[in-house]
């Protein structure tokens, strides 16, 4: 069920359908080599989601792609919100769809550079009191082991194999070309860095200032077709989780309750 398309009346009747459960897909805008649309992202997780709702009823939020992107400044299209702004408007959207009756909110995330931002998110919802639990998932495991079976890339991280197949199966009218353009392998400007493993904020920057991180391996409609059902099969499960388990809800009331001070707990 997609929030944006019901009536008034029909979301009434599609919380108790939903059994209080809502996906939150988050992305980007940003560029994506030059055969992938800017809204990649976005465009790729919304659609996902709503495919998997359509198999276990849950509501789907419209579109959001107000994301970590500020590495892809530089690119044209880029919509880089202000980085003070992103925690305090994730907040508040959860509280609105909590306010309209859902208290378990699944973000599922559709960019690669939205991981942190979202693991210190949940983390901040632990210094106060909400009436809902958030969860968050990005399919990150999955990619490394069970969709590798079906990939041939030696470099595929964004707008590569994967993400061209996915827009194949989703979007293939705004796909350019099935095969990236050929600067997408790493400069590795930073690489002592990278050998001892230190961070810094120029690390996309300095390995892929063109955004694009891929040899020229083609994607193909049925490599997403493979990608697709494989993580729509683990949503399902996950939104089939959410409805029969409070654990965490409970888990987060009995936390709170404990940190008003040391003496609770």
């Amino acid at each position: 069920m997609n929030w944006e398309k019901l009536t008034a009346e029909e979301f009434e009747k599609a919380v108790d359908a939903c059994e209080g459960v809502c996906l939150l897909p988050i992305g980007v805008i940003e560029k994506h080599g030059d055969h992938l649309p800017l809204g990649q992202d976005t465009l790729y997780v919304h659609s996902f989601c709503t495919k998997a709702a359509g198999e276990e009823p849950a509501m789907v939020f419209p579109q959001y792609y107000f994301g970590q992107i500020n590495e892809a400044r530089h690119q044209p299209g880029c919509i880089a919100v202000d980085s003070g702004l992103l925690l305090p408007l994730l907040e508040s959207v959860c509280d609105e769809i909590s306010r309209n009756g859902f208290k378990k909110i699944l973000i599922v995330n559709g960019h690669g550079g939205n991981v942190n931002f979202l693991s210190y998110f949940l983390e901040t919802l632990l210094d106060r009191d909400k009436d809902y639990a958030v969860f968050y998932t990005s399919f990150r495991r999955d990619r490394q082991t069970e969709e590798k079976k079906y990939m041939e890339a030696s470099i595929d991280g964004h707008g590569g194999e994967s993400e061209t197949s996915r827009a194949l199966y989703f979007f293939p009218e705004l796909v350019k070309s099935e095969t990236p353009a050929d600067y997408g392998r790493p400069l590795k400007r930073l690489e002592e860095y990278e050998r001892l493993d230190m961070k810094t904020s120029m690390d996309w920057y300095s390995n892929h200032p063109w955004h694009l991180r891929a040899d020229r391996t083609p994607g193909s409609r049925e490599k997403g077709r493979l990608i697709v059902e494989t993580r729509t099969k683990k949503l399902i499960e996950m939104i089939r989780l959410l409805k029969k388990d409070n654990t965490p809800a409970e888990l987060y009331r009995k936390f709170r309750e404990q940190a008003r001070g040391p003496s609770n707990a």
